[in-house]
């Protein structure tokens, strides 16, 4: 006798879903579209906003790179362009430095 009672209960959800009308039923069908829809759509900017900061990222690696080699051309220039240099140049080829002649680079 068991086996009858599990047998009633087993028809009830059918007959549930079956009394919503087809106006309720595509109800809510849209609302369940709208939500897969809203959710892949977050997945995908997540994923873009994800992207976009690993390109920036990469951008910033390289403008700091680019930053540091021009740091290190104009520590260079200002080593070569020292008056103790040009003077001892000048001396070690017998020439002598007219300071009004001395141009600085930037």
């Amino acid at each position: 006798m068991p086996a009858r009672d599990s047998d009633k209960n087993r028809p009830d959800l059918p007959v549930r879903i079956r009394r919503f009308s087809r106006i309720e039923k595509a109800f809510y069908g849209s609302i369940v579209l709208t939500a897969v829809i809203i959710a892949v759509s977050i997945i995908f900017m997540q994923t873009r906003m994800l992207q976009v900061q690993r390109d920036l990222a990469e951008l910033n690696t390289k403008v700091e790179g680019k930053q540091t080699e021009l740091n290190d051309a104009k520590q260079e220039v200002n080593e070569l362009t020292r008056k103790e240099r040009l003077s001892s140049l000048a001396s070690s080829q017998e020439m002598t430095i007219q300071n009004g002649n001395v141009k600085t680079a930037e």
